[in-house]
């Protein structure tokens, strides 16, 4: 930089010269920069270390702040991006899956965990709310149905819970899942900052919105604010009952045949009715 030494239009401290930024402050810039400038891009060897938070919940060795999902975006893109959420309730057991360019979330992630995984090659992404008594081969099970064609990148939520041992084997088992699918995939464990918080994931990364509700009785000092749930974009109520649990009950091929109509119906992302379609011809194979 040029230093100017002409002192007569501030004569407390000689100007620099430069580019005018369009940021009006230090925050501006932080919260507008690229979220790959924040999050390492490596793998954490193992989950250690695993502890509770206030406000955040659960964290462990080298888990990394959540971002504010909406930090990123004009005004004017705000009101044209769309995408999917599980359910404004917050239901356990839910997924979705659709390309990466459209952001997916779900709610209520407190004794809950989230479990993200995203494929740079077919540029598709999915999430699944996992229950505090998710089982081993539930979460097995989710992996290889989401993302058959596997996955270079994968994530771990838990929720803001101060009773970390809510989340503990939840983490342990979908990090070993993951790296049992794909020993080089880039697997990284996450925590909140606020409470309640809607998780969402978008083009290989996953951030935060807070709780519109929770924030607002926490504003008008509440301190053990409750959650009431939230949706951000169109709800698609995908859970385990009403997709595989449906497809498992049916005995006949007219059944299958019937619930794979409705699933077309349901005018689903492409990538969701695959699934299913895969899991109904399967069936239909055992028949």
């Amino acid at each position: 930089m040029k230093l100017i030494t002409d002192y007569s239009i501030n004569k407390k401290f000689p100007a620099f010269q430069g580019l005018r930024s369009k940021h009006k402050t230090l925050q501006d810039l932080f919260n507008n920069m690229p979220a790959e400038c924040f999050i390492p891009q490596k793998s954490i060897e193992k989950i250690s270390e695993i502890r509770p938070v206030m406000l955040a919940g659960t964290k462990c060795r080298n888990s990394i702040p959540l971002r504010k999902f909406w930090d990123f975006f004009e005004i004017d893109k705000k009101t044209f991006l769309k995408g999917f959420s599980t359910n404004k309730d917050g239901f356990a057991n839910s997924f979705l899956k659709t390309k990466s360019c459209i952001p997916i979330s779900t709610s209520y992630i407190h004794d809950c965990s989230v479990m993200y995984l995203f494929n740079k090659e077919t540029k598709t992404h999915a999430l699944y709310h996992a229950a505090p008594d998710c089982k081993l081969e539930t979460l097995n099970f989710m992996i290889k149905t989401l993302m058959p064609e596997g996955f270079t990148k994968g994530a771990i939520i838990p929720g803001d819970s101060i009773f970390y041992r809510k989340h503990r084997h939840n983490m342990e088992n979908m990090f070993n899942l993951m790296k049992q699918s794909n020993p080089h995939a880039l697997i990284n464990v996450y925590h909140g900052t606020t409470r309640y918080p809607e998780i969402t994931g978008y083009k290989g990364f996953v951030y935060e919105i807070p709780n519109k509700k929770v924030k607002e009785q926490m504003l008008d000092g509440i301190l053990d604010a409750e959650d009431f749930g939230q949706a951000t974009f169109k709800i698609l109520n995908l859970q385990g009952y009403n997709t595989f649990e449906n497809i498992n009950l049916c005995s006949t091929k007219d059944e299958l045949y019937k619930l794979k109509q409705a699933f077309k119906q349901a005018k689903y992302p492409p990538e969701i009715f695959k699934i299913l379609s895969n899991i109904i011809d399967a069936r239909e194979a055992e028949l």
